[in-house]
């Protein structure tokens, strides 16, 4: 079996897309990767709604802007952003990457990808688990978009508050009774406009692994016979 390894340690979230159309069977498969997530008592909540009007992906994109730009307005009155980008050197363009992030343009990208995706869940079928089965979803659509060749990103900003939730789903004409569907996100599929750098560094496994209790990094030694490995096995299962 292929180890999805790569596809992983290489995916990274795209903003920006060329404005190709995506051909419909890789929209497909994406979703068809999705269909195959793992869901708890195979209750399968998930719901996805393709959207490629330019005027739907638009009031999308707006909504994607007053969402973010309202958290990152937070995060630059206490100062949290300018820490961020501190490493920018030339004042102007570091002023003009702070008003990029706290202005919300930062996540509008919905308005010039070719294909959205809204994820949804039915709250009738398992309830419980929606938000959890929604996310293996959401991880199988960006994985097999990469491996297709597409670019992807993830975005839950604007229906993080359950106002916007409210309005997002007024947009796609989803019921809004709270005790009908959740939105946990949507994805932004299209071909990626440039090459981007890798994927900014993940944290050593060292700094997040424990072994056997919290706090415990140090890996044990197994015992010697799990350490044995045979060349081949007759039919009792002995070397």
């Amino acid at each position: 079996m292929t180890d999805i390894l790569d596809v992983i340690v290489t995916r990274k979230s795209i903003r920006r897309f060329k404005p190709d159309p995506v051909p419909e069977e890789m929209i497909d498969k994406v979703l068809e990767a999705a269909r195959w997530a793992p869901t708890g008592e195979n209750y399968q909540p998930w719901r996805f709604i393709v959207i490629r009007d330019q005027e739907t992906r638009n009031k999308i994109g707006d909504l994607a802007k007053l969402g973010s730009g309202s958290r990152m307005t937070a995060w630059y009155c206490l100062g949290h952003m300018q820490e961020r980008f501190m490493k920018i050197e030339d004042p102007a363009k570091r002023a003009s990457v702070l008003e990029f992030m706290y202005s919300g343009r930062v996540s509008e990208f919905a308005k010039t990808s070719p294909v959205v995706i809204a994820v949804l869940g039915s709250l009738k079928e398992g309830s419980v688990d929606v938000p959890y089965d929604l996310s293996a979803a959401i991880e199988n659509i960006l994985l097999e978009a990469h491996s297709l060749g597409l670019g992807g990103c993830w975005v839950h900003g604007p229906v993080a508050s359950s106002r916007d939730a409210v309005k997002f789903k007024k947009i796609l004409n989803i019921p809004t009774a709270m005790s009908e569907y959740k939105v946990i996100a949507y994805i932004a599929i299209g071909w990626a406009l440039e090459q981007r750098k890798h994927p900014r560094p993940k944290l050593p496994l060292e700094e997040l692994v424990f072994w056997e209790e919290f706090g415990k990094t140090t890996r044990p030694k197994l015992p010697l016979e799990e350490l044995v490995y045979y060349e081949s096995f007759d039919e009792k299962g002995k070397a």
